[in-house]
């Protein structure tokens, strides 16, 4: 199947193209000098892009659903989203101010009436998360303003993903569309990565898969990288002890910084996925392979014998697999010892 390359901003996602790299900040700023800060970090960091969460706790949950808190027990979800909720005024002064530093940002909406405040900061990229992944009447909304689409697919299955990416495309934005693997548990451990998801979705779709990471540390995201994946989504932070629910598994902008320069090292060695050789292993296919050759002096018409022939180096005459069709020929010319063997010495 053709992968599919998707263009966010000025810049192509999928299949040999660079890693594309995002900083969620959504839950890890509460003023707008901390916004500031982490997209002046992004910018340091050479992030791609920079990304929000639009909600409000009255649109987001009902006042009874709970939280289930390894620290806290059960806790009202009201109360936590309501803690965190983003004023439009703070959301519009960091757009403002990461488009002033040429920094591509979007945000991801938590339910239909979030759209409208989107289109009118003018986000150029929708992301879906994985609590609205299976939303199909917001995705039918989200796909028909003509804009990409970056889908989480946490908690869901292959099929519910099936559904979601056909509602995207029968609303016209199937060429549009990255997925996201992703597990929604915070902080992710290493052995629910199930990373070998990103091949898979890979395959089943053609199109561009990520990894929206929530473990700790950096391998999970490395290996996501050496499975396939054309994006990586981590949460960025100024301070991993700071307030809040997303900071200690977020990364700090040197771990980002590492992150990327560690990934551009190793994206030269993934390579095409063909089995061939190299261009460099071509000179080796014929010095340091073997081949058959002679031992002896053998004048014209000498039957060619077990004694007069071995296999080794180099590899640029008649290949060992010929073995035995060489055998019981005649030689064609006078032929020198230590010289390989080829089809035309042969009669």
């Amino acid at each position: 199947m053709t992968m599919k390359q998707v263009k966010l901003g000025d810049k192509w996602v999928g299949d040999k193209t660079p890693v594309y790299f995002v900083a969620e900040i959504g839950g890890n700023f509460k003023t707008v000098e901390k916004g500031v800060w982490l997209i002046d970090a992004a910018v340091r960091v050479g992030l791609d892009a920079v990304k929000l969460q639009t909600f409000e706790a009255e649109t987001i949950t009902t006042k009874k659903a709970m939280f289930n808190l390894e620290v806290t027990g059960y806790v009202p979800q009201y109360e936590v989203f309501k803690k965190s909720e983003p004023p439009k005024e703070l959301q519009r002064a960091v757009f403002e101010h990461a488009r002033s530093k040429g920094v591509t940002i979007y945000s991801a909406p938590s339910h239909m009436k979030d759209l409208e405040f989107m289109e009118e900061l003018g986000v150029p990229i929708y992301k879906i998360g994985s609590d609205l992944a299976c939303h199909i009447p917001l995705l039918r909304e989200v796909a028909q303003t003509g804009k990409p689409i970056i889908l989480s697919t946490g908690m869901c299955t292959l099929e519910e993903v099936q559904e979601s990416v056909e509602t995207i495309d029968t609303a016209g934005a199937g060429d549009r569309l990255i997925m996201l693997h992703c597990v929604s548990n915070y902080p992710t451990k290493h052995h629910e990565a199930n990373l070998r998801v990103i091949p898979t979705m890979k395959e089943a779709f053609g199109l561009p898969v990520g990894w929206s990471d929530h473990t700790l540390g950096t391998e999970v995201s490395l290996a996501a990288v050496a499975l396939g994946a054309n994006m990586v989504e981590r949460h960025f932070t100024y301070d991993k002890t700071a307030d809040g629910p997303d900071h200690i598994l977020s990364l700090t902008e040197e771990e980002y910084r590492q992150l990327i320069e560690t990934v551009r090292a190793v994206e030269p060695a993934l390579g095409h996925g063909r089995k061939v050789p190299s261009s460099s292993e071509e000179e080796h296919r014929l010095t340091n392979r073997v081949g058959i050759v002679t031992l002896v002096d053998i004048p014209a018409g000498t039957i060619i014998t077990e004694e007069m022939v071995d296999v080794r180096r180099p590899g640029n005459g008649i290949a060992p697999k010929h073995w035995d069709e060489v055998l019981g020929w005649r030689a064609s010319r006078n032929l020198e010892a230590e010289e390989p063997l080829h089809w035309e010495d042969l009669a």
